[in-house]
């Protein structure tokens, strides 16, 4: 399409929300029609954010809305995505996309047998290192790709919140948070054929009220082993922890989504990079990842570091005018949230291995 691009918000309950709303008020061509959402949260999102406060109703029939982003809780994800794809609005809808397994799976086969343009925000994929990563990967430098591991965490606090805890979700932070790691394995090196996993919930009075404490598990590949374990209690402020390894017979790669940046090694020069270490850094936190609670944000605080965002919403934008192909799609969602969710099932069942 050509032209101004009206984009409407369909739920603001997600701390997200104010950062891609924010990212559209800045960009050329595109208008903001307004918001739709719980009343508590609605009415302060929208006078301070300066948009108009609208219902879901409205925002779906104005022809002049061409794109919704979707901020809800997990359980509301899914079916505002379908009423907003068969009204014909392009969809960005906040990660994981919905509840369970089956959200995902009815998700992917509506925006499929519709057509719509429907992306998944899964905001991590768009940072610079993760790019970088990919294109070292596809290379070949590293020679055979035998072993890779990834970690992630939930900081701040974040696991005892109620945005972590909600009871139609089928898991807590491996769930909400954890999904973002498992999405970047998974769109670097395929779903794997099945999996082993334990989900943890360990001694401690403190953190009794909460879901899961950690989680590791075995994806298991025809040609390389590869594990993901993930934390609920990370102690560094922001996710500094967080780390994806690839390690092949000729380097290893040591991926950090923020602040973005890696390391390779190679054991020989190859490809345009030397023998031994390469380092590349392009952030060191200059602004941290989030900010502080909000009148609209009370719980979480609100994103800060909107750099992801900035480039995620510009490839949605693009795919919403036809100039290039969604880039997280609800398939990659479906096939991360069925991972995830025999990793749960794997662990119920002392750590068998479960097909995905």
């Amino acid at each position: 399409m050509t032209g101004t691009l009206g984009v409407g918000c369909l739920g603001v309950a997600h701390p997200h929300a104010s950062g891609r709303v924010r990212k559209m008020l800045a960009t050329p061509g595109v208008r903001v029609a307004g918001a739709a959402g719980d009343a508590g949260i609605v009415e302060p999102f929208t006078r301070l954010l300066g948009i108009p406060r609208q219902t879901e109703d409205q925002l779906l029939a104005d022809p002049g809305v061409h794109a919704v982003l979707i901020h809800s809780k997990s359980k509301d994800m899914t079916p505002l995505a379908l009423r907003a794809m068969r009204a014909g609005k392009s969809v960005l809808v906040e990660k994981p996309g919905g509840a369970t397994v089956a959200d995902l799976r009815e998700l992917a086969e509506v925006a499929e047998a519709t057509g719509s343009v429907c992306q998944v925000g899964f905001t991590y994929r768009f940072s610079p290192a993760v790019t970088a990563a990919g294109g070292i990967l596809r290379s070949g430098v590293l020679g055979d790709v035998l072993q890779v591991r990834a970690h992630g965490g939930c900081s701040l606090g974040e696991a005892a919140t109620s945005h972590i805890n909600l009871p139609d979700d089928m898991g807590g932070a491996f769930w909400v948070i954890g999904s973002h790691v498992v999405d970047l394995v998974l769109s670097q090196f395929g779903v794997p054929a099945s999996v082993n996993g334990r989900v943890a919930k360990l001694p401690g009075g403190v953190r009794a009220a909460y879901r899961e404490d950690a989680a590791v598990a075995v994806l298991n590949y025809p040609d390389r082993a590869a594990s993901i374990d993930f934390f609920s209690w990370d102690s560094m402020p922001w996710v500094e922890s967080w780390v994806i390894e690839a390690h092949g017979t000729g380097g290893s790669l040591y991926t950090r989504p923020l602040p973005v940046g890696y390391q390779l090694y190679l054991a020989e020069a190859s490809g345009g990079y030397p023998q031994g270490w390469t380092r590349w850094s392009e952030s060191s936190f200059p602004e941290p990842w989030a900010a502080h609670t909000t009148e609209y944000s009370p719980e979480l605080a609100e994103i800060a570091n909107t750099e992801f965002f900035g480039i995620e919403v510009d490839a949605f934008l693009a795919a919403v005018r036809g100039e290039a192909p969604v880039v997280v799609t609800p398939r990659d969602a479906y096939n991360t949230a069925r991972v995830i969710e025999a990793v749960y099932r794997s662990s119920a069942e002392g750590g068998a291995e479960l097909k995905v």
